[in-house]
């Protein structure tokens, strides 16, 4: 068994210590003065330079305790800083051998030959040592990025002290549900917008639901992994390696029973037989008519995938070379790019810039300009003016219909309809506000502006 060591490192006197013992001197001066200073006075009616030299005392007392609490901060942040990997393997020998002792009492427990074996226990000592752990480094790290990079005036000790206090105690307020917490509990995207713990989890969490938030992202820069991993429990982590698995699969098996319809992975499908085995349920899958696995017999291709393309072609929909996924334009431009992060031309499926055909179908404009002044426009807008507006519309998407939409949304808060207002991309109602876009006029929520697009 291998053992870690460390290398005790000589102390040196810091303005800390120095200030302690200065402080020390003082108060046994004052215990001495205090002692050759008793008089004659009234239990509860003492003189008022008795109280006033009591309570000077007292509020040294207090400083003192103070600086040794800082002093055990500073002592406590050197170790996890200097000796970060030691603990971490300390604290993995620890789990490991409270693992292995819980492993013998279970198997006393079973053991029929002792006559009284040990109580099992049922605490799970590695989760609350992962949960110290973790809280350990959270209040360790401390960032300052946001602070002001300029050189002001030199401070003293105490003000050092005093400004890194206030550092640790600030909050900031969480761009999703505009809570606030401390710098500690949060974490800071690329594009500097600070999640709290739970919201950026839960961004994570509906990436696994919602392919069109993978990979989790903000301002269009993606969140990495790496970053809240350490946040997220087992189940979750799992949740969310399946989903990439999942999205980097073209050819997708789900399981054919309806009340699980988990996804299967490549590797639960056997070659040949195509039989997809559903590692939640145990329900066999055809992987190539995603039915009910048929056995001894051949598989006939879904009737209904196949109906539904039919009905796709008819319609002029387009299919995704990439997922297979059938798609329907929604505004002029020809640009299609799917959830799957394929781009292609909606008229004839190929590659994005790999035909001849428009960039952008002038009749798919009007509809879209008409939609957009019917969507906004007050009642009882007279028809002269509703007609300049489409217009007026027209004319600007034809010119924006490739819109990317970086930092050109307004905030739209009057003119809502009954229902409230609608986001374009993910249908969810909203009565306060809605962004739009000042170039294409789209409307979308804050988190599919921020996470979506």
């Amino acid at each position: 068994m291998s053992h870690s060591t460390t290398t005790v490192q000589p102390s040196h006197p810091t303005p800390l210590d120095d200030e302690l013992t200065a402080l020390m001197l003082q108060l046994e001066e004052l215990g001495l003065f205090s002692q050759t200073r008793k008089g004659k006075h009234a239990i509860d009616r003492p003189p008022d330079h008795e109280v006033a030299f009591a309570n000077f005392q007292a509020e040294l007392q207090g400083y003192k305790t103070t600086l040794n609490d800082h002093k055990l901060a500073q002592s406590i942040g050197a170790a996890v800083h200097s000796d970060g990997v030691l603990i971490s393997d300390l604290t993995d020998q620890e789990v490991k051998s409270c693992a292995d002792r819980r492993m013998a009492l279970e198997m006393s427990n079973n053991d029929p030959e002792i006559e009284t074996p040990p109580r099992s226990t049922h605490v799970d000592i590695q989760d609350d040592m992962e949960t110290i752990s973790r809280s350990i480094a959270a209040a360790s790290v401390i960032e300052f990025s946001d602070d002001e990079t300029e050189a002001g005036p030199s401070m003293t000790y105490t003000e050092r002290q005093a400004e890194t206090m206030r550092k640790l105690s600030m909050e900031f307020q969480c761009c999703a549900c505009t809570d606030r917490y401390s710098r500690a509990f949060m974490i800071t995207a690329t594009c500097s917008h600070r999640y709290c713990l739970d919201c950026i989890k839960d961004l994570f969490m509906r990436s696994t639901k919602d392919e069109g938030l993978y990979p989790p992202k903000c301002c269009r820069q993606h969140i990495s992994v790496a970053t809240v991993s350490k946040h997220m429990d087992p189940d979750q982590l799992a949740a969310f390696e399946l989903a990439t698995v999942e999205y980097a699969t073209r050819n997708r098996t789900y399981c054919n029973n309806y009340a699980c319809s988990m996804f299967i992975v490549p590797g639960n499908i056997e070659p040949g037989t195509e039989r997809a085995t559903c590692s939640k349920c145990g329900t066999h899958t055809c992987a190539t008519c995603k039915n009910g696995y048929h056995y001894n017999t051949d598989c006939p291709d879904d009737p209904s995938l196949l109906q539904t393309r039919e009905l796709a072609r008819g319609m002029g929909w387009q299919t995704c070379y990439a997922c297979d996924r059938v798609v329907q334009l929604r505004s002029g431009c020809n640009h299609m790019t799917c959830l799957c992060k394929a781009e292609f031309c909606y008229v004839c499926g190929a590659r994005w810039k790999e035909c001849n055909c428009q960039a952008a179908d002038p009749n798919r404009i009007e509809e879209r300009a008409e939609e957009i002044v019917e969507r906004d426009a007050p009642l009882n807008l007279p028809p002269a003016e509703r007609r300049r507006q489409v217009r007026q519309v027209f004319a600007e998407l034809q010119e924006n219909h490739e819109c990317e939409h970086s930092r050109r949304f307004q905030r739209i808060t009057f003119g809502a309809p009954r229902g409230g207002f609608r986001c374009e991309l993910c249908d969810a109602r909203h009565y306060k506000y809605i962004l739009q876009c000042r170039h294409c006029y789209v409307n979308v929520c804050e988190d599919c502006r921020r996470n979506r697009i």
